[in-house]
């Protein structure tokens, strides 16, 4: 990768999750490589798209199925046209985030330019975020990032009712990628341990690529990837890259709202994120659920660091 080509977009939003923190985890990040001196890093162009939320808009849980979804569609329409804005600048962009709820103003971003039926998602994760507010059992929207760039609301395995506002909010959050979707078929999932049965569901319904972490220990990180490949490469021409660090084992992912045992080494991870920061597709990065406030020695930030440097420097 060549450095020339990159730019760095933050977003410290962090109230599509349950635990607070992760709006610490950009910066936490970027002083991590400031103290290992990726001086490259640090002077690349950047945008941070800031939370400018009142307290009591995110505190006031109005819709237990979608929560704090008002100041979301507002700060993640920001995040959206930042990306969207800045995409024919460079050709590489490497998102530093809050919790996963962002990566619905990337998508939607990512999405709006060009066409986004050629587009592909690898989701490197330990869950599957393929939530709606029809099946959500918590309401917190970073389970859902990915269900919003499908659009396929999955009512099929329905276990809540929404009511209209909520479903009017839940709209508008899907709407914010104009019209853009991504067909299911473009999707690969890697890393899955952790799911609910309607999104397991929605899977076998739609035909989703999911490689489980399981089936990465048994048949290694590199066949894992050459899957990816063969599966995307005929259908897709650009691809949003999303890992989240609870993809990792929590025995190195420790800053992290949503640990599942049975993820990633790290030796793993940088072995992912070095594949696809190389492939001439990728075109988004995105890094995010960096949680310092559950990190107090922020080994996670420095984690994560030693990866980017590793990747860039």
């Amino acid at each position: 990768m060549n450095l020339m080509e990159l730019q760095i977009i933050t977003s410290n939003w962090e109230y599509g999750a349950g635990k607070k923190g992760t709006s610490e985890g950009p910066q936490a990040l970027l002083e991590s490589l400031r103290s290992k001196g990726a001086e490259k890093l640090l002077q690349l162009p950047r945008i941070d798209v800031e939370q400018t939320v009142e307290y009591e808009d995110v505190e006031t849980i109005q819709y237990p199925k979608l929560k704090r979804a008002k100041p979301l569609i507002e700060h993640q329409e920001r995040f959206a046209n930042a990306i969207e804005s800045s995409r024919g600048n460079l050709p590489f962009q490497l998102l530093l985030t809050g919790d996963h709820s962002n990566a619905i103003g990337g998508l939607a971003g990512f999405c709006r330019k060009g066409d986004s039926h050629k587009k592909g998602i690898i989701w490197i994760d330990a869950h599957l975020d393929l939530h709606s507010p029809y099946t959500t059992p918590s309401g917190n929207i970073h389970g859902m990032s990915v269900n919003t760039a499908l659009d396929i609301d999955n009512k099929k395995s329905q276990v809540s009712e929404v009511d209209p506002d909520c479903e009017e909010l839940w709209n508008i959050i899907k709407s914010l990628k104009k019209n853009h979707s991504i067909p299911p078929r473009n999707i690969v999932f890697l890393g899955i341990r952790s799911f609910e049965e309607p999104e397991l569901k929605l899977v076998q319904n739609e035909e989703i690529k999911v490689i489980y972490a399981e089936e990465i220990h048994q048949k290694g990180i590199e066949w894992a990837l050459q899957e990816c490949e063969d599966y995307l490469k005929e259908v897709t021409d650009e691809w949003y890259v999303s890992f989240d660090v609870d993809s990792m084992d929590p025995t190195v992912s420790k800053g992290t709202g949503t640990p599942v045992k049975g993820g990633l080494s790290k030796k793993q991870a940088f072995t992912s994120l070095d594949y696809f920061t190389q492939h001439d597709k990728t075109r988004v990065l995105e890094i995010t659920e960096i949680n310092p406030s559950l990190d107090t020695e922020k080994p996670m930030a420095n984690e994560v660091a030693d990866l980017l440097i590793d990747l860039f420097e």
